[in-house]
């Protein structure tokens, strides 16, 4: 009998594109799935200033738009990775009818009422510092920043530690500035805690570091929870085989 594929939609974190999940896109392609890999607002292709997006809502349009074309009888199975474990928080309040499973690759998996920030430095407060990073302020010095960038020192060390140098190329040409809203990311157990969830730890993460990680897992409780000995934070380049492999085993729960 023929397995049964599924439609995945992939969704980057902070910085990073669609195309940072070439890898993972081919192995599930192979497989005979659908995948989808997603810009968010101001990434990869996408030509929206960062420094002018204020809001979740607007950093997310490019997922939100995507799910509210889709036929009310299709269900996905989100994948996010980082950052992007706000973009599927968000998604799943409102298209949870919409959404198969909702899988947190080294992602936030953020409680209800948490801002980016306190995120941000529930990171910081572990790893001692972004490094090289750079924050933008451009509504003033005097104000919150608007967008920030990983800096190469920080990409290389904590981010693609144990990535190929060639992704690490990649990431270094195509890293763009990530926008910082300030408002708090809300849901209610009634649509976001209907949605099946699952974890992917990255045992070697040096930037959402796996101590975070279970953190948010405990909190939080998802249905499963997997992990992936060997990967740095960017599973996608350092461990896309066992990704993949883990995806699939997610979706024939489905």
């Amino acid at each position: 009998m023929k397995a049964k594929t599924h439609h995945f939609v992939l969704v980057h974190g902070a910085g990073f594109g669609g195309w940072c999940w070439y890898k993972v896109a081919d192995l599930l392609t192979k497989k005979g799935h659908t995948v989808s890999s997603l810009d968010m607002a101001s990434e990869g292709i996408d030509c929206t200033d960062a420094d002018k997006i204020s809001t979740l809502e607007e950093y997310n349009k490019p997922l939100t738009d995507f799910l509210s074309g889709i036929s009310s009888t299709d269900k996905v199975i989100l994948v996010g990775h980082s950052a992007g474990g706000y973009n599927l928080s968000h998604a799943m309040e409102r298209f949870p009818h919409k959404i198969a499973s909702a899988v947190f690759v080294a992602a936030f998996m953020p409680l209800s009422g948490t801002t980016f920030s306190h995120s941000l430095n529930e990171v910081v407060s572990r790893i001692g510092s972004l490094k090289d990073t750079t924050f933008n302020h451009a509504n003033g010095e005097e104000n919150s920043p608007t967008s920030f960038k990983f800096g190469q020192l920080f990409s290389e060390q904590n981010l693609l530690q144990n990535s190929p140098s060639a992704d690490k190329m990649l990431t270094k040409t195509l890293l763009k500035k990530f926008p910082l809203w300030q408002e708090a990311l809300t849901y209610s157990n009634e649509k976001y805690g209907s949605v099946f969830r699952a974890y992917v730890v990255a045992k070697e993460d040096l930037a959402i570091v796996e101590e975070l990680q279970r953190k948010m897992i405990a909190d939080n409780p998802p249905q499963m929870v997997y992990e992936i000995e060997g990967s740095d934070h960017s599973a996608f380049f350092s461990c896309p085989d066992q990704l993949a492999q883990i995806l699939v085993q997610i979706s024939i729960h489905m």
